[in-house]
């Protein structure tokens, strides 16, 4: 990434309004999760699930997984606590980005290469760059900012993902959710009150902004 690209995700990304960073957190933060290689840490709930490299499946809960096998950790969070509602899950991950297309520079890690498709079906791009909000300061470190989304059978999937090129490592982060159609049960489902949508989306951010880099 050239200096003038960064200057411009810089300049957008205190001009806009990232709907993470102004909600406020819910909860107590009782514990901290550091990286085996000492890489990074970030706080996460007591009641939070957590999944480590080659110990994710225990994290996939919901139809449209919010965690990805090759995650570096994933946290979730507890659904019971909306029972009853078409809340599907919620996860905060990190993943480390590796490409086998070139080395691993700044621009190659958070260009949204296109994802692998079938012979003469159209590609997409793994994700796009937010408009709105192409970049997020977390832990002091710019981050472009991405979205992305799945859907399945009644089922959705939301993601706002982070990368960043830290020592020669492509990082992202991300935070995904997952939620059922609610008319796709007779009564339909309830829908999450704004209440618990912004203990949802309070909890998601004070994880996502307590992310450091250690070296």
């Amino acid at each position: 990434m050239n200096q003038r690209t960064i200057t411009i995700i810089a300049v957008a990304a205190a001009l806009a309004l990232p709907t993470h960073a102004q909600l406020r957190p819910v909860g107590h933060q009782s514990k901290v999760f550091t990286a085996v290689d000492g890489a990074f840490q970030f706080s996460y709930f007591d009641d939070f699930q957590v999944c480590t490299a080659g110990k994710i499946e225990s994290c996939i809960q919901s139809f449209i997984p919010v965690c990805e096998q090759d995650a570096l950790v994933c946290v979730v969070y507890p659904a019971k606590r909306f029972e009853g509602t078409n809340f599907g899950a919620a996860s905060f991950q990190v993943r480390e980005i590796r490409t086998d297309r070139e080395a691993m520079t700044p621009d190659v890690c958070v260009t949204p290469y296109p994802q692998e498709v079938a012979a003469g079906v159209p590609s997409w791009p793994e994700f796009m760059i937010s408009a709105r909000h192409p970049g997020e300061m977390i832990g002091g470190v710019l981050f472009v900012h991405g979205l992305a989304g799945d859907a399945a059978t009644s089922h959705s999937k939301s993601v706002d993902l982070y990368r960043t090129l830290h020592e020669k490592r492509c990082f992202e982060l991300s935070v995904s959710e997952t939620a059922t159609s609610p008319a796709a049960s007779d009564p339909p489902m309830k829908t999450l009150t704004r209440k618990q949508a912004k203990e949802l989306d309070a909890s998601m951010s004070q994880i996502l902004h307590s992310f450091r880099f250690l070296k």
